[in-house]
């Protein structure tokens, strides 16, 4: 492509007069009009006042066509606070530098954040400043950002005005727009269970030497009344003539996965409660309470698309924040609501990416899923999710509740006439909920306020630290 000269570049600048300044060419030519019918008498001063208009105009347009000029070479660049945090205010400053001799005296910066970001006021960040030659302005705004990956919403407008307002430029600015990404914020993480007795193992999924719950058999005893049922081993009593029961050797450190099922229908909801946004600061406390207990662990992204993502197995206090950080870069949002991928394809692809990366023995799986509220799509991925259980890897099903997530951002006698409503939706949970338990898949369905705490406390029955 040919390179523009400097006086298309104006050119395309340029935009059309002013509403002022089409007053003023009109009033121009009314008094030169006015001075060719007038008489002798009043001709000469009609006719000096509409050339004076006229001359006016003129000098202003080219001294404004050297603003536009500047206007072509002024630099943008966006410095942000980091990291963002869901929900946290954040400072952005726009640094505008004029790379030219020409200072703008009226420019008008028109910025567009993230359309999920909330700024102070309705319209988006706006500022009228003064640019002088080879100088740098900053326009400051904060902005409460949204958890996940962000594009800037669109250009950057640059508008400059000559002083008397005859003659208006616009830029727009698409080029080095940022690209943000917002960690989400932590869930009341109960830090007395930090403190409890763990020993700390390089990795996998580490032995006391002692009798408690765990997936590895230590030793087989006598049955006695007190055991529970489940425990016999049928083929060791047939051996010895009378009920023998496993004792399992108890695991100190656990391996567990973090699954967020990023289903488009996670996305509905009142922006700040909806299930995405909850699952993400799920799995980023489940992780930073993993990390804090010395556990193994990964986080499994599946978004939209169906696309997999995933960390490295972590392990150590310091892990949280990486997985943290893996959530805000993989996690994107949307930009229509789409059509939903085939279920059955979408829960093979999450199954396969866990098969592929699980090591042998067990592992605690924590699957975050709505399955599209969709009964035949539960089936679907209770198909896929059987094959970890064959592979005795212990599978937990968090379902998030819409309704009661949708409940929490009312208030007051709509906050309780809506769960009314609703009854008829919590029905149709209860039948997925259903499905799933008969399959023999552990299922915790909540809303916002429940889930962290049932699922620590699974950890807790796991490892045998609580009864």
């Amino acid at each position: 492509m040919a390179e523009q000269s400097l006086f298309d570049r104006i050119s395309e600048l340029m935009a059309p007069v002013t509403p002022r300044g089409h007053a003023v060419l009109f009033l121009s030519a009314s008094l030169l009009a006015a001075g060719l019918l007038a008489g002798p008498g009043r001709a000469p001063a009609l006719m000096s006042a509409g050339l004076a208009l006229l001359l006016l105009v003129i000098v202003e347009r080219e001294v404004f066509l050297a603003r536009a000029a500047a206007l072509s070479r002024i630099d943008a660049r966006w410095v942000i606070e980091h990291p963002l945090v869901e929900g946290r205010p954040s400072l952005v400053k726009l640094v505008l530098e004029n790379r030219s001799l020409t200072p703008i005296e009226h420019l008008e910066v028109y910025d567009n954040p993230p359309r999920l970001f909330h700024w102070a006021g309705e319209a988006p960040p706006r500022a009228v400043v003064a640019l002088p030659a080879m100088g740098v302005v900053e326009v400051s705004y904060t902005v409460v950002p949204v958890v996940g990956r962000h594009e800037w919403g669109g250009p950057l407008r640059l508008v400059a005005e000559d002083v008397l307002g005859f003659f208006r430029a616009e830029r727009l600015v698409d080029q080095g727009l940022p690209v943000v990404n917002v960690q989400p914020r932590l869930l009341d993480v109960p830090r007395r269970r930090a403190a409890l007795p763990t020993v700390l193992q390089p990795g996998g999924v580490a032995k006391l030497r002692r009798r408690g719950v765990g997936s590895e058999i230590m030793e087989l005893r006598e049955y006695t009344p007190d055991d529970d049922i489940r425990l016999v081993d049928w083929k060791a009593s047939a051996r010895a003539g009378r009920l023998m029961v496993k004792v399992f050797e108890q695991e100190s450190v656990l391996r567990v996965a973090v699954v967020v099922d990023a289903h488009p229908s996670m996305f509905r909801g009142v922006l700040g409660e909806t299930k995405i946004e909850y699952a993400a600061r799920l799995a980023a406390s489940i992780a930073e309470y993993l990390a804090r207990r010395g556990d193994v662990y990964r986080v499994y992204l599946a978004d939209p698309s169906g696309r997999m993502y995933s960390t490295p197995w972590l392990h150590g206090r310091g892990s949280g924040a990486l997985a943290r950080r893996f959530i805000a870069e993989k996690l994107s949002w949307p930009r229509s609501p789409g059509q939903a991928p085939e279920p059955r394809r979408r829960a093979n692809a999450i199954v396969e990416a866990l098969l592929s990366t699980l090591p042998r023995g067990k592992t605690i799986v924590f699957l975050v899923s709505d399955f599209g509220e969709d009964a035949g799509a539960a089936e679907a991925y209770t198909a896929a999710l059987r094959r970890l259980q064959q592979l005795r890897h212990s599978v937990y099903v968090v379902f998030p509740l819409t309704t009661l997530f949708e409940a929490r951002a009312l208030r007051g006698i709509q906050a309780a006439v809506y769960r009314l409503l609703a009854y008829e939706r919590i029905k149709a949970y209860k039948e997925i909920t259903m499905l799933l338990r008969r399959h023999g898949l552990r299922v915790a369905a909540a809303g916002p306020s429940d889930l962290l705490s049932y699922l620590l406390e699974r950890l807790e029955r796991i490892r045998g630290v609580v009864a």
